[in-house]
């Protein structure tokens, strides 16, 4: 097997068509036409999974988070997305993303959660639109045949686990050759009535080329008669999350700890009260806060990670009850059930298939902590201990980004400072080109990484961009999808303290995150 055979195997059991069209699905790193003999299926892309595959002899990682996500301007050891691609391509390992398009998958990580839940009667939260167009010919009864091989081979005829599919029904054409014309049936400047076939077929929008070069090419007629419709399918068995049935009602307690036995944890977060019955249950491995609303229209309970405290009170404001698992413990564990399909279709074509348990848990609980912190890195095996800040102290946060130009040269700046209101630590860094809102995001995110890697439990983050603060507490919607994915990940970041606060200040009260930004794109373009 090639790694294009390798990356179509994947096509065909999570099309990458139905990722969403902010994710980046597909080869990422590596060659096409490489030989596959062994393949790993990790939850992330990182250094150590890249390590795993080469020392398991894999020349493939597949992975669930993809390894670039965001442009990058240059491919060096500088950055760590740079860094883990040059070592992929030294280890001559290629690196696979399958994302949003597994998540919405028939059989992807909603329907693995489901069937371990025995839930009944699914159908998808928000169905996938399908791309896909419909070609209406006119053939003769002899070229029937020829056609539908011809268009079928072309890729159209397919729906879901069936091939091959067509209507065709007989009637009567009409047309008047003119001169210059070389009819196939008929005479110049004569009227010519005779049967036809008129067939249909649908085939992926981005197909439509082959499609109708193929169909003119097995057509006897010298013009040939077609029309091609846009379709605005959705799909029945393919969207992001799963709703579906418990085969009898239980109380939200129980199905709660149904959750976290699955998932081998000693407890899950839940919102309601533990009494309640529930039957229809909703599912979204991964971050679901974002379809609270659509949750509380389909179910009684929404099982989902990444739940911010406003999402939380929206649906406990619309009456829907919530499970909280794990964002990374849920989707590993429906990645290993669907890995093991995966490699049984596989080993059919001579192809082993592993998969890496990162076993990854970014957060922990006061009752596995001390008076020292130890937290898994990156899922490396190693351990870093480090020293807890005071849990009565509260630190400032100060953040600020900046584009000279709107996307143009751009830096952050941060400033962590202690209950007394002196400097811990500061970063001033440049990160390309980019757009202000991009930039203000990014010295967040980096902001809050600094203040976990502190051991910093009492926070509160101050920033002079009134759209991401707004966008951070829900008074604005996100709808860049560049900017969701920051916003994401900053609320994953928040939920690591103990307590937090994001307030807006006013610019001149931001002055030294402001100059460290300044002197971040001075730096890199003088």
């Amino acid at each position: 097997m090639l790694v294009r055979d390798f990356v179509r195997e994947i096509d065909h059991l999570a099309p990458f068509a139905l990722a969403e069209s902010w994710d980046h699905v597909g080869l990422q790193v590596g060659a096409l036409d490489a030989r596959v003999e062994r393949a790993l299926v990790a939850l992330d892309a990182n250094e150590t999974a890249i390590s795993e595959a080469a020392a398991q002899g894999c020349q493939v990682l597949l992975a669930h988070h993809a390894l670039l996500f965001q442009p990058l301007e240059a491919v060096t050891d500088a950055s760590y997305p740079g860094r883990a691609a040059l070592r992929a391509v030294r280890e001559g390992v290629a690196v696979v993303a399958a994302h949003t398009n597994l998540d919405k998958a028939r059989g992807g990580l909603a329907d693995v959660v489901c069937g371990v839940l025995d839930l009944e009667d699914m159908k998808p939260l928000v169905p996938a639109s399908v791309e896909v167009d419909k070609l209406v010919g006119f053939v003769p009864e002899g070229d029937l045949e020829a056609v539908r091989s011809a268009i079928f081979a072309a890729g159209a005829g397919v729906i879901g686990d069936y091939i091959h599919c067509s209507f065709a029904v007989s009637g009567e054409s009409s047309f008047l050759p003119r001169e210059g014309a070389q009819p196939t049936v008929g005479s110049v400047g004569q009227d010519q009535r005779t049967g036809e076939v008129r067939i249909e077929a649908i085939f992926p929008r981005a197909q439509r080329g082959a499609v109708v070069d193929a169909y003119v090419a097995a057509h006897s007629y010298e013009e040939p008669a077609f029309d091609v419709y846009q379709l605005e399918n959705q799909a029945t068995r393919e969207g992001l999350g799963r709703v579906g049935y418990l085969p009898e009602a239980t109380t939200l307690g129980a199905l709660a700890r149904r959750v976290a036995g699955m998932l081998s944890l000693k407890a899950v977060r839940f919102t309601g009260e533990a009494g309640r019955r529930v039957s229809r249950v909703v599912v979204v491995p991964g971050a679901g806060g974002s379809l609270i609303e659509q949750a509380a229209s389909a179910g009684d309970v929404f099982i989902t990670g990444d739940v911010d405290y406003h999402e939380a009170d929206e649906a406990c404001r619309l009456g829907l009850s919530l499970i909280e698992a794990p964002h990374e413990t849920v989707e590993e564990y429906a990645l290993e059930r669907w890995c093991e399909r995966f490699a049984d279709g596989l080993a059919r074509q001579g192809v082993e298939v592993r998969f890496h348990a990162q076993r990854r848990r970014l957060w922990s609980q006061t009752d596995e902590i001390g008076e020292a912190e130890t937290v898994a890195t990156s899922g490396e095996g190693t351990a870093l201990t480090r020293a807890v800040a005071s849990e009565d102290e509260r630190y400032e946060l100060y953040v600020d980004g900046g584009a000279r130009g709107n996307p143009g040269p751009a830096g952050i700046g941060v400033r962590l400072l202690d209950p007394n209101g002196e400097p811990v630590e500061e970063l001033s860094d440049y990160i390309g080109k980019a757009t202000n809102n991009v930039a203000e995001y990014q010295a967040l995110v980096a902001g809050l990484e600094l203040a976990v890697d502190r051991g910093v439990r009492k926070l509160t983050v101050l920033s002079d961009s009134e759209l991401v603060v707004r966008q951070i507490l829900g008074q604005y919607k996100v709808r860049d999808a560049v900017l969701r994915q920051y916003h994401e990940q900053a609320k994953r970041l928040l939920h690591q303290f103990q307590e937090v606060e994001v307030k807006h200040i006013l610019r001149e009260e931001n002055a030294g995150a402001d100059s460290l930004v300044n002197a971040a794109i001075d730096r890199a373009t003088k």
